[in-house]
């Protein structure tokens, strides 16, 4: 689905993106890093496998293994400079370097005959310059760099959680490693025995008993939906991946994970009472909204979280123009506000524990087309309109690991999801992240032309003082 996906220019890529601070070297940490991914190869099997040049019959792309893997297709290394300006007044510049490069990852195609993904690194300037060489042994001396990791890969071989999986596995090796041999070659030779992915569906039983009424699955009509714009390719190159990010502090995280625990509701819940509040009083003539929502197949696959693998499924919810002219009347910012974010978070959840218990993710198995079908499927749906109104996903929770030297080589300071701006499905999707610890980031990513920028830049900024003001009382 995701080859024919890429194929026709649909969809292209997620990214899960550390931001790491370190006072090595940035050569020390470039001869670390390659070891770590070299270790990551040998304990992943999915990071041997990526698009080949051969195809089946029927004109699908095949994933192979590959016998060796060069460093030139899976490592780009970026040094920016302290120079380097902003496009928005409200995020740094590292940000913005690092949000500029996802944006040009998420805009890309994936080469035939290459691994299907990469690992962008950007170095970016120590706050003070670095001490001479006869000091920088001496760890204790050295400022501290920051540097960004992002795992950028093609969604048919990783899931959300395979993106946290990689960076656990990089980070773990990474203390592990006490030195980078200088022996360490490229390409590395695959020398060893690559298993087959673990594919979802030979990990549940299709045979589904069958359901009792009270447990069939929701049935998602095709109610009318903003935005409902025709579905489009861009003329020529014209398709442009975006990425905007909002940072918040600890303490707002905190304040917010606080209030939603009073409430019953989860924090990916809150995210989407928020965003609709928002949309109702920006989108006035909005005949509704369809809210889709992945969530992990890990329970029921058995396979664990440390696996890089893709087995997700998909929820939708829909709130009528009934549930938005209500809301629409009430105060912005006020008591009677609160209460429907709450109700529509509430609903979500609700909506989540029937798609779980209806085993609704085993409806799409069976329902997949062979791959004649599919593309013919999605070529239909150029001309026609828009069935979903945005995306939230929550990664969830990144930590440092927890064994290894007191002084860490690498810290995790924060974690961030991306993907490729949908041009037939959602017209943006929200990510959230965090660290234990640490802020969490939300990223809100869209195709260029399908939503205004204002509007993305207004709804993070709503996003944000929403959540402050849990911390602050008001």
């Amino acid at each position: 689905m995701f080859s024919i996906a890429h194929e026709l220019g649909y969809y292209r890529s997620v990214a899960v993106t550390g931001i790491y601070s370190s006072i090595l070297r940035k050569i020390d940490l470039e001869k670390k890093l390659d070891a770590s991914v070299q270790a990551a190869i040998r304990e992943h099997p999915a990071l041997c496998y990526g698009l080949s040049n051969q195809t089946t019959d029927d004109g699908l792309t095949i994933f192979a293994s590959f016998k060796e893997v060069h460093r030139d297709d899976l490592i780009e290394v970026i040094t920016h400079s302290s120079e380097t300006s902003s496009e928005d007044i409200s995020e740094s510049a590292a940000d913005s370097v690092l949000r500029q490069r996802l944006e040009k990852a998420h805009t890309s195609f994936w080469p035939a005959g290459k691994p299907a993904w990469r690992m962008i690194v950007i170095y970016h300037p120590a706050e003070k310059p670095l001490l001479g060489e006869a000091a920088q042994s001496d760890l204790e001396t050295l400022e501290e760099r920051r540097f960004d990791i992002a795992f950028v890969f093609h969604h048919a071989i990783a899931d959300g959680l395979s993106g946290l999986a990689f960076h656990n596995t990089i980070m773990k090796h990474f203390s592990l490693i006490s030195d980078a041999s200088s022996e360490l070659k490229w390409p590395l030779v695959v020398d060893w025995e690559v298993p087959l992915p673990n594919l979802v569906e030979e990990r549940i039983d299709l045979n589904n008993p069958q359901r009792p009424e009270s447990e069939q699955p929701p049935i998602h009509g095709d109610q009318p939906t903003w935005p409902g714009d025709i579905i489009s390719l861009p003329p020529g190159n014209g398709y442009r991946s975006r990425v905007h990010m909002a940072i918040l502090p600890p303490e707002t995280l905190g304040s917010s994970l606080k209030f939603c625990k009073s409430r019953g509701i989860t924090l990916t819940g809150y995210l989407h009472g928020l965003i609709c509040v928002f949309l109702s009083r920006e989108i006035a003539e909005a005949p509704g909204f369809r809210l889709v929502t992945p969530y992990s197949l890990r329970q029921f696959t058995k396979i664990s979280v440390q696996d890089i693998a893709f087995h997700a499924a998909s929820m939708a919810m829909y709130l009528p123009e009934s549930d938005l002219a209500t809301i629409r009347k009430t105060q912005p910012q006020s008591s009677e506000e609160r209460e429907h974010v709450v109700q529509i978070a509430k609903e979500f959840s609700a909506s989540m524990a029937r798609e779980v218990a209806a085993a609704s993710y085993i409806d799409e198995l069976r329902e997949v087309p062979d791959a004649i079908e599919f593309r013919k499927s999605a070529l239909g749906i150029l001309g026609k309109r828009r069935t979903k109104s945005y995306e939230i996903s929550n990664l969830g929770v990144g930590q440092n690991p927890t064994t290894g030297p007191d002084v860490k080589p690498m810290v995790l300071q924060r974690l961030m999801m991306t993907q490729s701006g949908s041009i037939t499905g959602h017209a943006f999707s929200v990510n959230c992240a965090s660290v234990r610890g640490g802020p969490l980031t939300l990223s809100i990513t869209w195709s260029n032309g399908v939503v205004e920028d204002e509007l993305i830049r207004s709804l993070s900024l709503h996003l944000e003082r929403s959540m402050e003001r849990l911390s602050t009382g008001e």
